[in-house]
């Protein structure tokens, strides 16, 4: 029976599940315990996905000489040339031979579609963001590094939030509810005394902390809940701007007069806010019969797919697919995305 070793390696965390050819998912494991050291970035990452296998591979009670493939789905696999060299580190890494390599928002997309080889799209929102459009003609667009930096995920929502309030705080912009939620969240009185930490230290020997930006992004969805209209107004042009990569590659890829689903995945996806939406309204303006619809499956079981369809090209039976099922339930591993329709 095959064992694979399913990795999902985005900016800031490390997944991998251990799981037999039909569907049962045997162990998880993730680098949050893993201390942070300075290594060159690709072999950092290689490091990171060690560590969560073996994680992974205890809670399952195997070794990795019981691992047959290997399937990740990573960040940092963007340039062609990344691609042969993921799959070289990999190896070396885990000593597994068969390995697939893929960019992290392809196991996104793979956890939100019954199946691949049509026309769909993915938009996966975490710490970062990319943005994929594939086509039934075998086709696919990929921005990794050309989505700007005023659009990654969770740090780029969160960096507005500290913008917003600092400039409010010296009138360059409308006073916002993110004043008094930031303040909050961080523990402190006044704006300046936190710019103050942030920027160079409130006193002689106080070395500045740099903010993780990351952290605020709750709050954003926190004031669009209270109405504020600055949160508003900044949540609808990110959305416009998200939509615009869709419509842009979907044009490129001839498919804008099809049906074509957008994914969404991520953590910033999550939960009870209105991205998807008003991606969806944006989307429309220019394709009509595009529409959003949330990942069912976290990333991870996404890049578990994608080895299965390998072992299954007709398609994943019935009663894996059953069995994948239960245990994604049980482990947690369906994404948390409340009532909002779901494609698979």
């Amino acid at each position: 029976m095959s064992m694979i070793l399913a990795v999902d390696l985005g900016g800031t965390k490390a997944h991998v599940i251990v799981a037999d050819h039909m569907g049962n998912i045997l162990g998880f494991g993730d680098d949050l315990e893993w201390t942070p050291e300075y290594l060159e970035r690709r072999k950092r990452k290689m490091v990171r996905i060690r560590f969560a296998a073996d994680k992974a591979l205890a809670d399952a009670g195997l070794s990795m000489s019981g691992v047959d493939r290997v399937s990740a789905s990573c960040s940092g696999a963007d340039w062609p040339f990344e691609f042969p060299l993921g799959v070289r580190h990999l190896r070396e890494i885990l000593g597994v031979y068969e390995v697939s390599y893929y960019n992290d928002c392809i196991g996104a997309l793979r956890g939100g579609t019954e199946r691949l080889g049509r026309d769909c799209a993915v938009i996966c929102l975490g710490t970062g963001a990319n943005c994929a459009v594939c086509n039934r003609d075998g086709q696919n667009y990929e921005y990794a590094y050309y989505m700007k930096d005023i659009h990654q995920g969770g740090e780029a929502i969160g960096r507005f939030v500290l913008e917003a309030v600092v400039d409010a705080s010296v009138g360059l912009a409308p006073e916002t509810a993110l004043t008094q939620l930031l303040l909050n969240a961080v523990g402190f009185s006044t704006v300046e005394e936190f710019y103050m930490l942030c920027t160079t230290g409130r006193r002689e020997n106080e070395l500045p902390e740099r903010p993780v930006y990351k952290n605020f992004c709750p709050l954003l969805f926190e004031a669009i809940r209270m109405g504020d209209a600055v949160s508003l107004r900044y949540i609808d042009e990110f959305c416009a701007a998200l939509a615009n990569y869709v419509i842009v590659a979907a044009k490129r890829l001839d498919i804008f007069d099809r049906p074509l689903p957008v994914i969404m995945s991520g953590s910033v996806c999550k939960g009870d806010n209105i991205i998807p939406v008003l991606v969806e309204k944006h989307l429309k303006e220019q394709l009509p019969k595009a529409y959003c619809a949330n990942a069912r499956f976290e990333p991870v079981v996404g890049a578990l797919l994608l080895e299965m369809d390998r072992i299954y090209p007709e398609g994943v039976p019935r009663g894996v697919y059953a069995a994948l099922e239960r245990c994604c339930a049980e482990r947690g591993l369906f994404r948390d995305v409340g009532d909002k329709k779901s494609l698979c």
